[in-house]
Formats: C-alpha cells, sequence, structure tokens
C-alpha cells in the first residue's frame, strides 16, 4: 500500500468581545464570550440582508447563534412582541439532538419540534395534523421541524386532506405569518430541486405577505458553496456573508479541533487497509478511546461488521446508519461503543467524541470536509487513516503536499483539488422554481377563494410574468390545459383517462422533498431488528426469506424478511408511473445500471416522449393533434425530470425466491 503522512495543526476560533450565558458545565449558567456568528447574529441581525450565508467550521458553536435574535427581542423594550424564528433541519435525528440541546441551554425560551414522528403522538391524521403543526408553531419561540413537512404544506397536501372544511387562517401563508427567519442549517446536503425548493419560499413571503412583514431567510454549513452566492446574485436577491474564520493564534480563542497525524493510504481493498490497522485499533480501545470507521456504502458496513465482529468479540461495536429502527437512539449506544462503523450519517451533527478515525473519502469534496471534521473534537490530538481506492487521487495528494505540517485550510486547499467538487446548476434553479410556482397555485384550489385571488393579484403586482420562473411555469400551465382540452372533447374517455392519470402522478412528485423511493416494512433476521428502508436497496443487496401482505386501513403493507447481505441484483426492473405509455393502467418498466444518473433518467424519458410522437403523427386526427402538441411540450419537460419526478409503482427482482 503507498502512503503518504501530514500533520494537521490545532485549530482555533477567535472569541470576540461580546458576551452570551450559556450552561457551564456544573448546573449553572455563566458567561461566556462569543464567537464571530454568535456575536453578529445576537448584536447585527436586525442589519442583515434578505438572505445570510453562514459558513462556520465543524465545532465552531454555529448552532447556538440561531436563538439570538429571539432572546434580544425578548429583553429590547424597543419591540413591541419578540420575533419567532424556524429552524429547519435535513434530518429527524438532528432536529432530536437539536431540540434536547435547545431545552437545556436556553430555558428562558420555549421550544418546539414538528415531526411526523411527533405528530403521531397526537394520534392525528389528515388536515389536523398541519393545524396541530401550526399550533406548535404559535406557542414556541423557536421551533426546529424538516424540510419534507414545509415542502408538504407549501404544495398544499395538508390542504387537499381537508374535505368540504373551511381552512379559515391555517393554510401556508399562515405559517409564513408567524415566524420572523428561517435558518437552513446543513444546506450543503441539499441537491439543486431542494434548494430550488427552499428559494421559492421568498417568493411566496413576497406574494403572500406583502412588504408588512419580511422573513430573514439564513442558509448555513461548514461547507462553503459559492454556486448559491452566484445563484442570488443572479435572481437579484440581496445576501450578507459570514463566515467563522478558523486561525493558529491561540490568544483570545478556542481550540475546536486538536492536532491530527493524517495518514493517507492508496489501497484498491478498504477492508484489507483496515485489516492492516488492526493493532492501531486494539491500542486505541486499550486506552479507553473509541475507534470511528466511516464507509462510502450500507452495502460496505454491513459485510465488514460481519468480519469485525469476530475479530473483537469483547468490545461493542456499534453501527450508525440509517439502516436502523426509528425508535433506536442511537446517540446513546455511541456513547459507550468501542467501534462505530457508520456511512455517511457521520458526516451531519452527530458528535461520536472520537480521536481515532479510518475512513473512505466519499463521493464529493464536501462529504470529505464533513467526515474530517468529526475526529479530534475539542482540544483533544487524534488520527485520521484516509482510503484512497484511485491511484489517481493518490498521485494528486503527493504532488501537492509541498511540506509535512500543514494549517487546516492548507490541507483543505490540497484535498479540494483532489476530490471532485459537486456541480451546482445555478441555470437549472429558476426552472425548478417555475415548475413550484405553478403547482403551488394549482393546487390553491383546495384553499380559500381568497387566497387563490389574492396570489393570481399578487404574481401581477410582482412583476411575475417577465421573471426567469415564468417560461417553465408557462410550459406547466399549457400542458394541464390540453390535457384538460382533451378531457372536454372526449369526456371519459380511455385516452383521456390515461393522461389524466399521468398528468396527476407526475404533479403529486412535487409534494415530497425527497426522493420517492418505495419503502417496505422489514425484517432483519441477521440484525435481529425491525425497521422500515428502501425496497430498491433490499432487492438489490439482501436475501429475500419471506414477503407477507396485510391490509391497513385498506391498504396493502409488505413486509419482507431478510437474511444475509449479497452481491449487488442489476436484473431489477422498475415500474414507473410518471413516464406516459398511453396503454392504461399499464405503468412503464425500466431497468437501470446507476438510479442516481439523472441524465441517463432524462435521456429515458424523452426518447420514450420521442417515440410516442413519432406513432402519434401517422394519423392527424383532431384528437391525434391535441396528442401531438401534447407531446411536444413534453419533450420540454426532460430538462429537469430526474429520480425526482420518478413516482415507484412497484420494483420486481427476478430473485429465485420472489
Amino acid at each position: 500500500m503507498n502512503t503518504l503522512t501530514v500533520s494537521i495543526k490545532p485549530q482555533y476560533v477567535k472569541f470576540t468581545d461580546a458576551v452570551g450565558k450559556f450552561p457551564d458545565g456544573k448546573g449553572n449558567f455563566s458567561e461566556f464570550p462569543l464567537h464571530e456568528v454568535q456575536k453578529k447574529m445576537k448584536e447585527d441581525y436586525n442589519s442583515f440582508s434578505d438572505f445570510t450565508i453562514i459558513t462556520a467550521p465543524t465545532g465552531t458553536g454555529k448552532s447556538y447563534a440561531f436563538p439570538f435574535p429571539v432572546l434580544k427581542s425578548k429583553t429590547n423594550k424597543r419591540f413591541s412582541s419578540s420575533i419567532r424564528g424556524l429552524i429547519v433541519l435535513p434530518t429527524n435525528a438532528l432536529i432530536d439532538e437539536l431540540f434536547e440541546n435547545f431545552t437545556n441551554t436556553f430555558p428562558e425560551l420555549k421550544i418546539g419540534k414538528i415531526t411526523g414522528k411527533y405528530l403521531d403522538e397526537f394520534e392525528l391524521k389528515g388536515f389536523k395534523r398541519w393545524e396541530k403543526a401550526l399550533e406548535i408553531l404559535q406557542e414556541n419561540d423557536l421551533t426546529i421541524t424538516n424540510p419534507d413537512i414545509i415542502n408538504y404544506a407549501m404544495h398544499g397536501g395538508y390542504n387537499e386532506l381537508k374535505g368540504d372544511h373551511k381552512s379559515g387562517r391555517k393554510e401556508f401563508p399562515n405559517l409564513l405569518q408567524k415566524v420572523d427567519y428561517i435558518i437552513f442549517d446543513e444546506y450543503h446536503l441539499y441537491d439543486e430541486s431542494q434548494i430550488a425548493n427552499l428559494i421559492t419560499l421568498t417568493t411566496l413571503r413576497d406574494i403572500f405577505l406583502i412588504e408588512n412583514h419580511k422573513i430573514k431567510y439564513f442558509f448555513v454549513s461548514a461547507t462553503p458553496e459559492p454556486g448559491l452566492k452566484i445563484l442570488l446574485e443572479e435572481l437579484k436577491l440581496n445576501f450578507t456573508e459570514i463566515i467563522e474564520e478558523i486561525v493558529e493564534e491561540q490568544t483570545k480563542a478556542r481550540v475546536i479541533h486538536g492536532k491530527l497525524d493524517v495518514e493517507i493510504i492508496q489501497s484498491p481493498n478498504f477492508i484489507q487497509l483496515i485489516e492492516s490497522k488492526y493493532d492501531e485499533i486494539e491500542n486505541e480501545i486499550k486506552s479507553g478511546r473509541k475507534v470511528l470507521i466511516i464507509f462510502d456504502t450500507l452495502i460496505g458496513l454491513q459485510n465488514f461488521s460481519n468480519v469485525i465482529n469476530q475479530k473483537f468479540k469483547n468490545y461493542k461495536i456499534v453501527l450508525s446508519s440509517g439502516y436502523a429502527p426509528e425508535d433506536e437512539n442511537q446517540n446513546e449506544a455511541i456513547k459507550t461503543a468501542n467501534i462505530i462503523l457508520a456511512t455517511n450519517k457521520a458526516e451531519v451533527g452527530v458528535n461520536y467524541e472520537v480521536e481515532y478515525a479510518i475512513m473512505q473519502p466519499g463521493k464529493f469534496y464536501r462529504n470529505f470536509v464533513q467526515r474530517f471534521g468529526r475526529v479530534s473534537r475539542g482540544d483533544k490530538s487524534g488520527k485520521i487513516v484516509i482510503g484512497l481506492t484511485e491511484p489517481v487521487n493518490f498521485n494528486q495528494f503527493k504532488k501537492s503536499l509541498s511540506k509535512t505540517e500543514l494549517s487546516y485550510y492548507e490541507f483543505l486547499e490540497v484535498a479540494n483539488s483532489v476530490f471532485q467538487s459537486k456541480k451546482f446548476y445555478n441555470e437549472i434553479i429558476p426552472s425548478l422554481m417555475g415548475e413550484y410556482l405553478w403547482c403551488i397555485q394549482h393546487n390553491l384550489k383546495h384553499q380559500e377563494w381568497f387566497t387563490r385571488e389574492f396570489f393570481k393579484e399578487r404574481l401581477d403586482a410582482i412583476d411575475f410574468w417577465h421573471t426567469k420562473f415564468y417560461p417553465r411555469y408557462k410550459l406547466f400551465h399549457n400542458i394541464n390545459k390540453l390535457i384538460f382540452d382533451l378531457s372536454q372533447k372526449f369526456k371519459n374517455g380511455t385516452i383521456t383517462k390515461e393522461w389524466m392519470i399521468w398528468w396527476n402522478n407526475y404533479l403529486r412528485t412535487y409534494y415530497a422533498f425527497r426522493d420517492s423511493s418505495k419503502v417496505v416494512e422489514i425484517y432483519d433476521k441477521k440484525l435481529g431488528i425491525e425497521l422500515s428502508y428502501s425496497l430498491e436497496w433490499i432487492l438489490q443487496y439482501k436475501e429475500i426469506l419471506t414477503v407477507e401482505s396485510r391490509k391497513v386501513n385498506n391498504l396493502t403493507v409488505e413486509k419482507y424478511t431478510v437474511g444475509d447481505t449479497k452481491d449487488r441484483d442489476k436484473d431489477i426492473e422498475y415500474h414507473i408511473s410518471t413516464i406516459p405509455t398511453l396503454i392504461y393502467e399499464l405503468p412503464f418498466i425500466a431497468k437501470f445500471e446507476n438510479m442516481r444518473n439523472d441524465k441517463q433518467i432524462q435521456e429515458l424519458f424523452s426518447n420514450k416522449i420521442t417515440e410516442l410522437l413519432k406513432s402519434k403523427k401517422k394519423g392527424l386526427e383532431t384528437i391525434d393533434k391535441i396528442q401531438v402538441e401534447l407531446l411536444e411540450k413534453l419533450l420540454e419537460l426532460s430538462k429537469t425530470f430526474n429520480r425526482k419526478r420518478l413516482k415507484i409503482e412497484n420494483i420486481i427482482s427476478n430473485d429465485k425466491f420472489l
């Protein structure tokens, strides 16, 4: 194995002259000096632009800055009433962690949370869940939620479930009226579709709230994203930028990461690399320290867990991944673990309290940065072993590392030149926002007449028709009109039904913030756990032992009992209802070499539309003329057709058992 070694100097973050009250670890609250981000949130909030981009490396205490605007408003007599904040986090585990943290740290504030699991505790269904969410928001100073709930509400999902009842002041605009600032933490985890979704909120603010109520938006991450700044500039949105600097000077500063010894190893086999470090792992554990091993894939983690459990039988080994029961508290298990096996879950929020790690670098540079920041937090020194599969990456490190001791940012600059940065496609986001705005307006049919009319008036007032969003809005409007024309002319004919079912399926994909993977109940016999997980992953990587079906509220729920892992099964069929076939009730069937490849998915969609277009041009009767025009419009959809637009009805494996 080829090896490079380098040392990273300790990292310090400067104190400012401002102070704030925090727990002192002894049950009391004392004044502590604030860092730059914390100070600015406390003292300069009122002068911030509509948007603020905050870059603060792991360990700088950026989360503790989030409550300061609320705290200040409560003590400032110039405010007639205190302001209210909303924090949006990408995972429910992070929400629970921050909720507990803030409840203990800021006892003078009312802290609330809104997650699906928390709403389940009130045994509410449909529209009543949204009523409860608004109630939680109203009752608390700070509320923490996820983007899934925001997106579902924004697109009218809850209002669709209200039936004939009046929604009154319980529509999405009422959420905007209740908050003064919204923080999108860990925004680097979101793709372009999701960023577009979040920025659409600012347009809704201008539509629904006019000049009376200006919400401030914060995008916060440890990983800077230059593309976000370019996007805001292109959309002519004013923004403030705050960067928490890392320094080497110890005076009036706090250490956030100790000295790190970094070993970069090129090995085609990550398992063999780990096995070569068994002695170091043993020494760490015997010294009373934990070991963290981060894998690029869940299947890699699960396969290795069998191996390492045999090697270290007398030690506690904990798996930290999304493949776990919802009610399992992994954080508690991690506290007493000797060895932690993690996936990309290690990139977000979790404090493993480790000084030794072996890691794969992740797919992109941002993944690497987040993983690298998990080790030796505070004043403790440590070691990171980075396993590189590709010789080209190792050679790039070898070429770029001109000295054996570097500062944190010097090392990251080298890493940035080695690992691929995920491209941030600025040009696609305005198109996506146009789609979202049309879908949001379309779904206002489930809300009050006044809301619908007000939305239309405000589009004129903000000169929407000359914005970058309008072309895509117009495309959706035209597609919807052509399908309506078909329904008017041919009533309930088969062709009309096919198009209406397809369009309805397509539009419903906008209710979901994330990919619409088919999720099923799982009993993993090998691990002895029950959970819900992606059927796609299960069929690809797990032996299926049994499949049971049962009825729950007139819905069929499938439960898969699975055993050992297996080599990836590529022979899987996806039944997709958002690619039109024009064969009534027969879904489109596709096979993907790489389900995550958006370019391949776009080509699949455009090729199918082209195929249908050719077949319809053989005889141009009236119905065919409408369909030809419709298909020509649908060709334009391929520009933004990606995995999020795939409504997967079923996934079929050719596994012998099935």
